[in-house]
């Protein structure tokens, strides 16, 4: 779990960083500030939503929670063809 957190983290960074380069290269000069506030927001809001996808993803796959339901299917679907 320490590694979401430590990427999280990163991403965010990265995030300000970017708006921050941005901001200074006169990105946002000729928007308002409503427009501006609610564009960064909107990315934050999406990047966050793709990071914790992407982590829940990973987790779940080195957690083998995934492995279980796999050998789960495939027992169901062994039993059918044996009653055929």
């Amino acid at each position: 779990m320490r590694w979401i957190t430590i990427f999280s983290t990163a991403c965010l960074g990265l995030f300000v960083v970017s708006c921050g380069v941005m901001w200074e290269l006169g990105v946002f000069s000729g928007v308002s500030l409503r427009a501006t506030v609610g564009a960064l927001l909107g990315i934050l809001f999406a990047t966050a939503i793709g990071t914790a996808l992407m982590a829940l993803a990973v987790y779940s796959d080195q957690s083998g929670y995934d492995e279980a339901i796999s050998r789960i299917e495939v027992d169901k679907g062994s039993e059918g063809s044996r009653k055929a």
